[in-house]
C-alpha cells in the first residue's frame, strides 16, 4: 500500500518505525485496527481529493522523496490546519452542532 516504488531502505526504515510504535505510518496497527488519522493518511487522502487516480504512493520512489515526505508530515503535526467556514450558514450549523452536541439544543 505504501512505498511500493521505494528503493529498499525506505521500505526498511518504514517497517522498522511501524514495528516500534506498533503502528504504521498510515496509522494502522499491527492489529490491522486503525489507531489515528496519521499525516501520511491525510497526505495520501489529498492527493485523491486532488484528482490523482493513479499514484497513491506518497513516500515516491527514491530516498529523497521519501524524506520529503516525511519532512512535510512532521511540518503539519507541529503547523496543524484549523478548518474556518465561509458561509454564515455553515457558521451556524457548525455552532448548533456542537452545542448539539453539548446538551444545549437551542
Amino acid at each position: 500500500m505504501i512505498g511500493q516504488g521505494a528503493p529498499q531502505e525506505v521500505k526498511d526504515a518504514w517497517m522498522d518505525a511501524a514495528k516500534e510504535v506498533n503502528a504504521n505510518g498510515m496509522g494502522i496497527r499491527g492489529n490491522g485496527m486503525m489507531s489515528h488519522i496519521s499525516q501520511m493518511m491525510v497526505q495520501r487522502l489529498n492527493k485523491q481529493l486532488k484528482g490523482e487516480t493513479e499514484n497513491f504512493d506518497i513516500l515516491g520512489n527514491t530516498v529523497e522523496s521519501a524524506i520529503q515526505a516525511t519532512k512535510k508530515a512532521l511540518y503539519d503535526l507541529e503547523h496543524p490546519r484549523v478548518y474556518t467556514p465561509r458561509s454564515i450558514e455553515v457558521q451556524q450549523a457548525s455552532i448548533k452542532e456542537g452545542d448539539n452536541q453539548n446538551g444545549k439544543v437551542r
